[in-house]
């Protein structure tokens, strides 16, 4: 069953509930100006767990979050994470995990391969692979989460994808792929029984600059190459060794028999041009039958390696000289190609795009299958300026950014999408991102109470628009300031992001309803104050998750919660806008709980300045 939603309204609509006159949480002078009506009239699938997700990234060791001596998760991350709600991680990650080798990250540690880097952790060097898969299912499952899988769409094969799939999911003894046993290898690993991952996502961001890889520059171009894969012409491209694809790695260190491999194999037979020092050397099919003074070298098609000679048999390249290479890369497989042979390996499984356009959807059209695509949410802030300016052009682009991107997306699977079983979207990154050329921003901003204000507003749209999984970016980060959910290594960190996803959690298991803001105070920006949503237990229970984006001005509000009882109202906030907690201050964005009586109509509730409230009101 995929993880699908339905917006079927409920069969039996209530009228909404006004509220006529507040009741009040504190000392009251009469009713607000400020009204929350609230409705029955459902507007969204329930709010899934899964909606509080994180991406977590494989390289240095989960980033210092996996203690390799123990052979397990560093305590004060499980802890976080639990606490926090985490219900799914992306793994391997984003960017960084675009040329990942999974089949290097298996097995005892001894023997591990190593990995390039898809680039901003660690950019070109080669990296260990500590963190592999089974190590990340023994975090995910410590804190009683589910994994969903970022995969190579760009270096490994069809085979390897597939593989992938039978390695995690197939039960010993089906062996669906044929060939080797991956489910045998898993369980002489240690795991027995499948981890039955779910969703699995083909590539990162390859529409990109900086994610380009193989295929072309052209978008339109690079869009049909992620579909029905191809080939490509690389010029001047720096050679490689290994999982080394640092400049340095291009210069002959004057040994014999050196071997070097270009970046993006396999390579289209007699395509390719190697230049020592500038000059073209020759290729031939056996270096013993060369001269020592012959600049030739032989070259494997299939594995793009490069092999000079020893001096005897073969010119040896100087010490110092750079090694470049042009060649035809390709054939690669495309997304139905990969769709194709994991959905055989797993038929359970969803095949999520990570080409996330409406062209995109065009172009796969009706007959072209996918389960899904997976959406990067991303608000761009201009982070110039003071905080006050920076906040007040911040806060209206969450809503801008869900209408474009997830709007969007929905109305071109409708047009040019199948008839029947529809894909859905799912969020597997969100967060923002600074414009370019912009800041630097205040210390601290990108985990600030106002990031945080803006990742809350983001959220709260992709849960009125029924997304089945949202993934925050990211888990955990080298930088304790730069925003991530648990800051960096050793210390970790309880950020403000991490605990307004801990009240959103709360949600779970409720269905948005509709709401009406009466009197919604503008902003002191081109915003209104309160962002608002609502949601019903099937208890008749009510839950408002409410934003007041307002920087300076609290809003006193009369709430439509009729019954009686006490209501619990969670309030996360600090003591200004650019408040960020850290190590020497880990409460300066910090949630407090009280309780407020209601009777018969409501509660009236004053919501502060740059503050993130839960209200949670008992079936009445």
């Amino acid at each position: 069953m995929k993880w699908s939603i339905s917006y079927a309204a409920a069969s039996v609509a209530l009228a909404t509930v006004a509220a006529t006159a507040g009741v009040a949480s504190g000392d009251s002078s009469g009713p607000a100006d400020t009204v929350i009506k609230v409705s029955d009239t459902p507007i969204a699938a329930e709010v899934p767990r899964e909606i509080i997700g994180a991406n977590h990234r494989w390289p240095a060791k989960g980033l210092g979050m996996w203690d390799d001596t123990a052979g397990k998760p560093v305590p004060r991350m499980v802890d976080l994470a639990k606490q926090t709600g985490v219900s799914l991680v992306r793994y391997p990650g984003g960017t960084v995990a675009n040329l990942f080798g999974w089949k290097q990250a298996i097995g005892p540690q001894g023997g591990r391969g190593c990995q390039v880097g898809g680039g901003f952790v660690g950019e070109a060097e080669p990296m260990d692979s500590v963190y592999g898969p089974d190590e990340n299912q023994r975090f995910v499952e410590q804190i009683g989460a589910r994994t969903m899988i970022m995969t190579n769409a760009t270096t490994q094969t069809v085979a390897d994808a597939a593989d992938f799939v039978e390695y995690l999911n197939a039960p010993v003894g089906s062996n669906p792929n044929g060939g080797k046993d991956w489910a045998k290898v898993r369980a002489d690993n240690g795991r027995p029984e499948p981890y039955a991952i779910k969703v699995w996502e083909l590539g990162n961001e390859l529409y990109l600059g900086n994610q380009r890889y193989w295929r072309a520059e052209n978008l339109d171009v690079r869009l049909r190459q992620y579909v029905q894969g191809g080939t490509q012409r690389q010029i001047d491209q720096p050679v490689g060794k290994a999982c080394d694809h640092r400049e340095s790695a291009a210069v002959s260190n004057g040994a014999a028999g050196q071997k070097f491999q270009v970046w993006y194999p396999p390579v289209v037979p007699s395509s390719q041009s190697v230049r020592v020092g500038g000059a073209e050397w020759r290729a031939v099919g056996d270096l013993s039958q060369a001269g020592p003074d012959d600049a030739v070298y032989s070259f494997d098609t299939k594995s793009g390696e490069i092999r000079f000679g020893d001096g005897s048999h073969g010119r040896i390249p100087a010490e110092g000289e750079k090694i470049r290479a042009d060649y035809g890369s390709g054939p690669h497989p495309g997304f139905v190609d990969y769709y194709k042979a994991m959905k055989k390996a797993d038929p359970s499984i969803d095949v999520c795009s990570a080409w996330e356009t409406a062209k995109f959807v065009e172009l796969m059209g009706k007959a072209k299958p996918y389960d899904c695509v997976g959406v990067h949410l991303y608000a761009r802030p201009d982070v110039g300026g003071t905080p006050e300016k920076i906040h007040d052009s911040t806060m209206p682009l969450a809503e801008k950014v869900t209408r474009d991107e997830l709007d969007v997306l929905t109305a071109a699977i409708d047009q040019f999408g199948p008839d029947k079983d529809k894909p859905y979207l799912e969020v597997s990154e969100y967060g923002s991102i600074k414009q370019p050329d912009t800041g630097p921003a205040p210390k601290g901003w990108a985990g600030s109470l106002s990031t945080t204000l803006l990742h809350a507003d983001l959220l709260v749209g992709m849960i009125t628009h029924g997304t089945p999984l949202a993934i925050s970016s990211n888990l955990n980060a080298g930088d304790p300031t730069a925003g991530e959910l648990f800051g960096g290594a050793p210390d970790f960190l309880d950020t403000a992001r991490a605990r307004m996803l801990r009240l959103a959690g709360r949600l779970a298991g409720t269905r948005p309803v509709e709401n009406e803001v009466v009197n919604n105070p503008g902003g002191d920006g081109d915003f209104k104050a309160l962002r608002v949503l609502t949601t019903r237990g099937s208890d008749g229970s009510v839950r408002l998750f409410v934003l007041n984006r307002d920087r300076d001005t609290p809003v006193t509000a009369d709430v439509a919660l009729p019954g009686t009882g006490e209501v619990t109202v969670h309030t996360l906030n600090g003591a200004e806008i650019g408040s960020f907690n850290t190590k020497d201050d880990p409460d300066a964005v910090k949630t407090t709980t009280t309780t407020a009586p209601r009777t018969g109509t409501g509660v009236q509730h004053t919501f502060p300045a740059h503050s993130i409230t839960l209200i949670e009101a008992p079936a009445p």
